[in-house]
């Protein structure tokens, strides 16, 4: 008997473990070992020529210049000879532009795809990208999505049906994404992974392993993003595209399509939606404080708020109209905001003014133009308090002299040393052959013949010292010390003292709108139909906005790219032979009918040329 009931005891304990270990094993994240702040992968990219055609964009572009690489004449780079455009070379019809957008639509086509030792078949593959795709249209190291189980259901990497491979063209460190995302994870707010990864690239009768450089791998936000960091996936996913903030679009749902819903949400999660930009743009102060804790996880936002401010990443939430993500958790129903596309965080999107004013950025008026649900919260006590704690303490855990973010790039210097080295190489050598072909440049080689790899993102300070003079700044404004300055359009509008006007008065139009009707043509055909202007706005060649919005400030524009090819020693300054020589150089070759002078449109190409594209 007591036999019979030890057996069983031990039966019991050897189910109850067993079933324990499975448990555990279903825990395991399978893609952990994907990603890592210093995992670099191997990954090759093989295709048809076809099937190279088929990724090729209609459409996009912007405006001044018109689609990039998208016409007859495209740079070398682009399509190979004969190879076609769409599902079957048949042209697809120009979509609208949604402001902040520049209007691409890509097509996976069929490729194979190596990384590491693994091989995948039949894989989609397409470009993707706003300013990325644009910057490097005429390159073949364009940003990329990978999506594994795209054509065959079963087939998977490690667990991850998709991967971003984000090209950097307007990073030349290469670090800032890695940087940032870990920024935002550290302060506990859900984060996509990264690794790096060196590609390679084959078209059948084209290249064969072609290097394309340093790329960052970055995780996509879907539903496997999801499970790791929620209690499930059934939520409300958003993606805003063209949406300046939390917009109240009216009571259907139909007209809230550019919140751009990543699966159909249900009708309960869509009036959750409605209810919220409702709140924020009619309710009064005393209700709108009373409503907004059951509908907003507002300590998440104040992170989400504070990290954006300290990194002064204006190519998000703060300015733009996209590059953020906000998700409906069924348990909650409370709405989190996410992190996207940190590529210009630290203070590098010099379209919101340079790296220096960026340093010294504003933390109690972070944004550009209006923002209803950043101003609304701001103008809480409650809420300043629980941003400013939040932001004292991020800036000291991440920021301060021991700071996570400046061990993790010592780290990156430090373990990525040679790829790095061999990245910043092969981008002087795509510069030269640029100024060989008497070209521009644009992608690793953008900007002007003599201009440094990365163009005017090239000009940036070292993020070390971004860091040091960020955290002085905030740490002053925080303790009473200083205002801080406010950030301008960010199509240009110079910063202002604390109390100027942000980006113009209400009325202008969101910012990021690139022109209205009348724009001239680019050097590779007619501007692209359908960017719409705010009242007023005039486009590029007139530099007016609508009622009470700030003339577009060409030189935020100009001044990077100008500073990039004439500073020949690098000291971020240019003297006057510096001057001297560089405007020599451009007379010599803007005059294109040698007479010595410069005609009107002579002097308008060549200007268009040094603007980035």
């Amino acid at each position: 008997m007591k036999q019979t009931i030890l057996r069983v005891l031990l039966l019991v304990g050897i189910v109850s473990t067993s079933f324990i270990f499975a448990q555990e094993q279903e825990k395991v994240d399978p893609s952990s070992d994907v990603f890592g702040l210093t995992k670099l992968w191997k990954i090759h990219v093989h295709l048809t020529q076809e099937n190279w055609g088929k990724m090729q964009p209609q459409g996009g572009g912007f405006p001044m210049f018109g689609p990039p690489g998208m016409q007859p004449g495209m740079p070398p780079g682009g399509m190979p000879p004969g190879a076609q455009r769409g599902p079957a070379g048949g042209a697809r019809p120009q979509p609208m532009a949604r402001p902040g957008s520049f209007g691409f639509e890509f097509d996976y086509a069929v490729a194979d795809i190596e990384i590491g030792d693994e091989r995948f078949q039949n894989v989609g593959l397409r470009f993707k990208g706003n300013g990325t795709y644009m910057m490097s249209a005429s390159t073949r190291k364009r940003p990329m999505k990978i999506d594994f189980n795209r054509n065959d259901q079963k087939q998977k990497f490690h667990g991850l049906q998709q991967l971003n491979l984000q090209n950097d063209v307007m990073d030349p460190t290469h670090l800032k994404s890695a940087l940032s995302y870990s920024v935002f994870s550290t302060v506990g707010i859900p984060s996509p992974r990264t690794a790096f990864a060196e590609v390679t690239l084959t078209i059948d009768g084209v290249c064969d392993r072609e290097s394309l450089g340093i790329y960052t791998m970055v995780e996509e936000i879907d539903k496997s993003f999801l499970r790791r960091h929620y209690t499930n996936d059934k939520g409300m996913l958003l993606k805003p595209e063209g949406t300046q903030g939390l917009e109240y679009k009216g009571e259907d749902w139909k007209d809230y399509e550019w919140y751009e819903p990543k699966s159909k949400p249900t009708d309960a999660q869509g009036k959750r939606l409605i209810e919220i930009t409702r709140l924020i743009a009619q309710a009064d102060d005393e209700a709108f404080r009373q409503q907004i804790e059951s509908i907003l996880n507002v300590e998440q936002f104040a992170k989400f708020l504070a990290a954006n401010t300290m990194l002064a990443n204006m190519d998000s939430f703060l300015s733009q109209v996209h590059n953020y993500l906000v998700y409906l958790p069924t348990d909650t129903s409370k709405f989190e905001f996410l992190p996207w596309d940190m590529d210009l965080s630290f203070g590098a999107f010099f379209l919101a003014g340079s790296a220096e004013q960026l340093q010294d950025l504003s933390i109690t008026h972070p944004h550009v133009g209006q923002n209803r649900l950043i101003e609304r919260l701001m103008e809480w006590d409650k809420f300043q308090k629980i941003y400013r704690d939040q932001l004292r303490s991020m800036t000291q855990k991440c920021f301060g002299e021991d700071g996570s973010t400046l061990t993790e790039l010592a780290t990156l210097r430090k373990e990525l040393a040679q790829p790095l080295a061999a990245e910043a190489k092969r981008a002087e050598q795509i510069q030269q052959q640029a100024q060989q072909r008497g070209g521009f440049g644009v992608g690793p080689g953008f900007g002007p013949p003599g201009a440094s790899p990365g163009g005017p993102f090239g000009n940036q300070p070292p993020i070390e010292t971004f860091i040091a003079k960020r955290r002085q700044s905030i740490m002053d404004q925080l303790d009473g010390k200083s205002e801080g300055k406010l950030p301008g359009s960010p199509f240009g509008g110079p910063f202002g003292p604390p109390g100027a006007a942000p980006g113009g008065a209400p009325g202008g139009g969101p910012p990021g709108f690139p022109g209205g009707p009348g724009l001239p043509s680019g050097p590779n055909g007619p501007g692209a139909p359908g960017f719409q202007g705010g009242p007023g706005f005039q486009g590029v060649q007139g530099m007016t906005g609508g009622p009470g919005m700030r003339p577009m400030g060409v030189g935020n524009v100009l001044a990077p790219a100008v500073l990039a090819a004439a500073d020949g020693n690098r000291d971020r300054q240019i003297d006057n032979d510096e001057w001297k020589l560089i405007t020599d150089k451009w007379f010599q070759q803007w005059d294109k009918d040698k007479d010595g002078k410069l005609s009107d449109s002579e002097l308008t190409a060549g200007l268009n040329a040094l603007l980035p594209r």
